[in-house]
């Protein structure tokens, strides 16, 4: 199930989205799976903020704030 309510919240799994989220996610029978790249991959990127990936190279969640990437 698929919600977009009428202040544009987008829920996957429940028909009513959190009011401070533009996206929930409701599941208790899976999870949610982020990008998986190598690092080259991910230096291939255009670089916005907020930025977060999976780097199979090093095994890391890497997230992008300012000019560099932090790992998690």
């Amino acid at each position: 199930m698929i919600t977009i309510d009428v202040s544009g919240r987008v829920g996957i799994g429940t028909s009513s989205p959190a009011t401070s989220a533009k996206l929930e996610i409701a599941s208790t029978t899976g999870a949610l799976l982020v990008p998986r790249m190598t690092t080259a991959q991910r230096d291939a990127l255009t670089l916005v903020d907020g930025m977060i990936i999976y780097n199979t190279k090093t095994n890391q969640f890497n997230f992008r704030k300012g000019n560099d990437w932090g790992t998690l």
